[in-house]
Parts: C-alpha cells; structure tokens; sequence
C-alpha cells in the first residue's frame, strides 16, 4: 500500500487524507480490510461484540421490541453495516430465537459489507445470510439496521486553519521519501459548507460519504418503516486537532507509518448526524453513552443470569461487562444514537 500511495504522489502530485484512507482501508488486494484476523486478540483490536456476547443480545431484543411495538409489520430485515465476523448478527439472532422462534425465521439478516475475507466468516456465522457492498441494494422491507464502529471507519477530508481561512490537509512525500502532512496553499472551496460549530477547532474533520450514507438510510427508515442505531466513537470538545487514528496490535502509532497494516478512524460527528435526521424530519433520540445504553437495556441482569447458569465463567463475564461499561474503557467513549420513523414510539434503551 505503500508503494501505491508513493507512486500516486509522484505521478499525480498530493493526495487528500480521504484518499489515503480509501486506498489504506478498502484496495481491493491490499487494503487492511482485506486482511484476515484484524478483529479480537490477535488482530490489531477489538469491538464489543467480540468483548461479550451480551452486546448483541441486548441489541437484538431492542430490535424485536421496537418490531412489536410497531405491529409486526411485514418483512422484517436486520441489517449489520459493516459486520466484522458477524457475531454481533449471529448473537442477535441468537436472543430473537428464544423470545420469538417463528419472527426469527422470518427476518432476512443482511450484512452491507466489501471485504471477501470478512463476507466468508459473516457466512460461516449467519448460513442464511446476505451480502450486500452498497446500502442501496437492500431488499425492501421493515429495517432494522445498525452501525456499531461502522462510521469511524469511513475516510474523512481534514482541514486546518491559516490566517482565519481553511485549507484542506494533504499528504505528499518529504526528502527522506516519508510521508508527511501538508496543507493545500488555496484555501478550501469546502469551507463554505463546514460545519459553524466546528469553526472553533484548528482542525475539522469532514466525511462526505458519511452525509451520503446516512441520508440514504434515514429516507429508506422514514420509506419503509423501521429502526437506524448508531454506536461510534463520539467527537467531542477535546478534539480540537482533529481525531484521526492509526491502531497497530492495540496500540497507537502514527497514521501514516504503516498504510494498510494499520487500523486507520476518525471519530463521528453525532451533532452532524442529528441535523441531518431533523432536516429529513426524521426522529433522532439520544445521543447517550454506550454504558447508559447497555444498564437501561438491562445489561446487569444479563450478566448476572449468565454468571448464574456459567459459574465457571464468572470473571470472564464481569470482566466483559466492565470493559463495556466502565467510564475508562467502552463505556463513556462510545456514544449511542437511534433515527426512526415513528414519533410516538419510544426505542428501549432511551
């Protein structure tokens, strides 16, 4: 990946952080996402559906009440953007079975999804699954989809500011042939339509193809019927400079050290997401933390129903839920957020 980053630079001058993320994550031969083994303790991290089952589980029946709350309307359709090894579906599906074994028949899993190596063990996991590389082939029907580390893995454009003006971040290679960050001398054509709140900051972050997707979404949710649940790694106040990431073997290194062996993200912009829902007159609850989301899902009940019927297991499980849950890990970092298309329904969780 490497290589092909230099060469593009030397043949067509500097390259965006978007394209850099682009070729890094999804070349179709060598690009991170092609990889096996990324996800879990050998991989590079983790996510929470490899952390506990009852990730999942919790997520699945948030789904089925949200479906019987809406009269079981016809075609249901649980779909997964991005979905790792497919545990998260496959421990879903798990929960909705025991609740309600003829609706878990009837729901078509679907996994939106570009990585062959990633489709083989969503297939391995959900049999009766399918694979879809763009939302818009989606079949029709009542929609339940989320998103957990989904968005953060989309490139973003950044832009940093110079003399009150915004110039897009871009990447060239510097005399020792490294890679290194520059800025466009011209300010940017873009920085009429950056986001006002984010104008503080000395670097924004923007993702065209996160506006797309979740546009396409919430008009299909709003079409359709159904559910849209978003849990991300959340820009904050902090992130003055910018939030892009480059995890290697659970650690941070420098994002352009190791192009397509790395792990690259940048957190999402929940106030974004919102305004978008709202002008599509769509209906936004949250956003609230992913350990506020989890203990009202009843997260501690499920743990402990486990602990009970595993014994053995017991560290294990309370090791998970704290990973999950806790202010210093999962649990204030992730940040939950649900659009539907019913105003007077109230998603569980919220």
């Amino acid at each position: 990946i490497e290589k092909i980053i230099k060469k593009n630079i030397k043949s067509n001058g500097t390259i965006s952080i978007e394209e850099y993320m682009t070729i890094s994550l999804y070349h179709p031969k060598y690009g991170y996402y092609t990889k096996n083994n990324i996800f879990g303790k050998k991989g590079d991290f983790i996510t929470s559906p490899e952390i506990s089952q009852i990730f999942g589980e919790l997520i699945g029946l948030a789904f089925i009440d949200y479906y019987y709350k809406c009269k079981k309307p016809n075609f249901p359709i649980l779909v997964d953007l991005g979905g790792g090894n497919g545990t998260m579906m496959k421990d879903a599906l798990r929960a909705t079975k025991k609740i309600d074994k003829i609706l878990s028949e009837k729901i078509k899993p679907i996994f939106i999804e570009s990585s062959s190596s990633l489709i083989k063990k969503q297939k391995f996991n959900v049999p009766n699954s399918q694979s879809y590389n763009d939302i818009n082939k989606i079949p029709n029907g009542f929609s339940m989809l989320y998103a957990n580390e989904f968005f953060d893995a989309l490139p973003i454009h950044q832009f940093i500011k110079i003399n009150n003006n915004w110039h897009e971040r871009l990447i060239d290679i510097n005399s020792n042939n490294d890679l290194q960050f520059i800025y466009d001398k011209n300010p940017s054509p873009y920085e009429t339509i950056l986001p006002e709140y984010l104008k503080n900051n000395q670097i924004i972050e923007f993702s065209p193809a996160t506006i797309n997707i979740i546009t396409s979404i919430i008009k299909r949710v709003l079409e359709q019927g159904g559910i849209f649940l978003i849990i991300d790694y959340a820009l904050n106040k902090e992130d003055n400079f910018g939030s892009l990431q480059a995890v290697k073997d659970h650690k941070y290194i420098n994002p352009l050290l190791e192009p397509g062996e790395c792990d690259l993200s940048a957190k999402v912009d929940f106030k974004l997401i919102i305004k978008i829902a709202k002008e599509l007159k769509a209906n936004v609850f949250g956003p609230i933390e992913q350990k506020d989301f989890l203990k009202n899902l009843g997260i501690n009940i499920r743990c402990k129903q486990l602990i009970k019927n595993n014994p053995d297991k017991k560290d294990l499980i309370l090791n998970g839920y704290k990973r999950l849950t806790s202010e210093k890990e999962m649990g204030s970092l992730f940040n939950a957020i649900v659009i539907t298309s019913s105003k007077s329904i109230q998603p569980a969780g919220f």
